[in-house]
């Protein structure tokens, strides 16, 4: 099932980051300390972002045990541009790959969510050496738009191996969105 994050959620949604800082503090960009320093009022105002009309946040739960399996959050603009970015991507291990639909079934709802405001572009940004990742977002689209930023995960020193981001983006047109029909 997937849902829209509502504030009540915060307990889950906090659980689910520190997964998410365990597994790989680079994609949630802050360590597992510094996630477990956050504030419960820190943690209701992310889950209320699937409640609020310039983001959104989509969680995937298992039907049968109530397990959240992945999550998406997206907001209308950043200090880049004010094109819809995708942000807080995180898909539990064991729910990853194609075989599972999890990350497409978000992927899906964040590009609708984002086609609804009248948008024509979304983005988002991807560590240079998180390979998978970036193999997805192409093969959803996604291309590099020559931006680029440095990484940095709140809670430690740069490491030299980190790399930095890459700004990625992909349209938003009907005939872009998945479902649609190919020509």
């Amino acid at each position: 099932m997937l849902r829209s994050t509502q504030e009540d959620d915060w307990p889950r949604v906090r659980e689910f980051r520190i997964e998410n800082a365990t597994d790989n503090p680079v994609s949630w960009a802050a360590t597992l300390e510094e996630t477990q320093r956050i504030p419960d009022e820190g943690w209701k105002m992310r889950a209320r972002r699937g409640e609020q009309p310039d983001t959104t946040s989509m969680a995937a739960i298992d039907d049968e045990t109530g397990r959240w399996l992945g999550m998406m959050c997206a907001q209308i603009g950043d200090a880049h541009g004010p094109e819809p970015v995708l942000t807080g991507v995180y898909v539990t291990p064991d729910a990853r790959g194609r075989e599972n639909g999890v990350t497409d079934a978000l992927l899906a709802s964040i590009l609708s969510w984002a086609s609804s405001r009248d948008q024509t572009v979304l983005r988002l940004w991807v560590a240079e050496h998180a390979a998978p990742a970036r193999k997805y977002y192409t093969r959803n689209g996604f291309v590099p738009t020559g931006r680029t930023q440095d990484l940095r995960v709140l809670g430690r020193e740069p490491h030299p191996d980190d790399g930095g981001l890459v700004e990625m983006s992909r349209p938003l047109t009907a005939d872009a969105l998945p479902g649609a029909p190919e020509h």
